[in-house]
C-alpha cells in the first residue's frame, strides 16, 4: 500500500462571526500538512487555544463535503455541504452539545507550486438549537518549499 505523500503548507486562518449587532474575528498563522488518502484530501494543523491548550484540526474534503474534526481540549465534528444543513457535535471537558451548520458556501482549492490555495466556508451555526451567528472561515494555503 502506498503511503500518502505529505506536503507542508503555510496557512493563514481567518474566522469572522456575525451575531446580532456585533462581529468577532480572529486570525492566526500556522503550518500544516496536506495529503491525499483514498478518495479524499486532508489538511491537518494545530490550533493554539491558550498558552497551554491546543487542538489538532483535520479538514477532510471529498469534492462535495468538507468535514471539520477538532481533537484536543475541545472535540468537534462538523460537516459542511453547500446549500445543505448538517448535524455535528461540540464537546468540552464540561459539556457536550449538538451542533448544526446551515452552509451557504464551501470552496476548496488546493495550492500548487505556482498558486496559493484557499478554503472558504460560510455558514449559520447553531449550538443546541440556539443561533450562534453567521460564520465565515477563510484559509489561505501556500506550499512551504
Amino acid at each position: 500500500m502506498n503511503k500518502p505523500t505529505k506536503r507542508t503548507v503555510k496557512m493563514i486562518f481567518h474566522n469572522k462571526i456575525q451575531h446580532d449587532d456585533h462581529t468577532d474575528s480572529y486570525e492566526f498563522t500556522t503550518r500544516g500538512e496536506l495529503y491525499h488518502k483514498g478518495n479524499q484530501d486532508y489538511l491537518r494543523f494545530e490550533e493554539a487555544l491558550t498558552e497551554t491548550e491546543s487542538v489538532q484540526t483535520t479538514m477532510k474534503w471529498d469534492g462535495r463535503e468538507l468535514m471539520l474534526i477538532r481533537q484536543g481540549t475541545v472535540l468537534m465534528r462538523q460537516a459542511f455541504i453547500s446549500g445543505e444543513e448538517s448535524l455535528g457535535r461540540y464537546v468540552t471537558p464540561d459539556a457536550s452539545w449538538e451542533t448544526k451548520a446551515v452552509t451557504d458556501k464551501v470552496l476548496v482549492t488546493w495550492p500548487t507550486r505556482k498558486q496559493r490555495g484557499k478554503i472558504h466556508i460560510k455558514y449559520r451555526f447553531l449550538l443546541q438549537g440556539q443561533d450562534a451567528g453567521q460564520h465565515e472561515v477563510r484559509l489561505t494555503l501556500e506550499e512551504d518549499h
